[in-house]
């Protein structure tokens, strides 16, 4: 009996990692849960791309319009990892982080696959709340993040690309959804 246990734990674990999804999960039950509101919200990036108006800078991440993108720096060739800070004016309780990939208009536009998500009260010292799997989509991804605290910083790192050798990424936007 322990035998056909162990062999179907394995088998368990072979099948979860041989998927290589992403790790975003969409939440059914809505009740305890809120879209927190970007408004006055501020956000830093590692890099970006102010010449390719009107997207490319890191305030297209919050402005709600999927349809706009942050990009890593086209005419700086700068390695992974590419990171994000946004400011959301006050401390939150966060349930999950919510990603929209730039819209993949080329099979070359793929940005990152493994990325991590910080948060901080201070914005100098920051906490852990996961790493994840991003897939290339158009829909919003929901990433859930273990935190009994609530932070005022949430810090997203780009740590991987989808494609060995490529060194930029891109969002179009970052939601969070909190604790009502």
């Amino acid at each position: 009996m322990k035998k056909i246990k162990y062999l179907l734990a394995i088998s368990a674990l072979f099948f979860v990692t041989a998927c290589d999804k992403a790790d975003s999960v969409i939440f059914e039950d809505k009740s305890t849960a809120v879209t927190v509101s970007k408004e006055g919200w501020t956000v830093t990036a590692s890099s970006f791309s102010a010449d390719v108006a009107p997207t490319g800078t890191p305030e297209k991440l919050i402005d709600n319009d999927s349809k706009t993108f942050w990009h890593t720096d086209y005419s700086v060739v700068t390695p992974y990892p590419h990171w994000v800070l946004i400011d959301m004016k006050k401390e939150v309780k966060m349930i999950s982080v919510g990603l929209t990939n730039r819209y993949a208009a080329t099979p070359n536009a793929v940005g990152m696959k493994k990325f991590k998500i910080e948060g901080s009260s201070d914005g100098a010292t920051f906490t852990s709340l996961g790493e994840f799997n991003f897939i290339i989509s158009n829909d919003l991804q929901n990433f859930p993040v273990s935190s009994a605290k609530a932070y005022r910083y949430l810090k997203v790192t780009a740590l991987e690309p989808q494609r060995v050798g490529t060194n930029h990424t891109f969002l179009a936007e970052i939601d969070v959804f909190g604790v009502k």
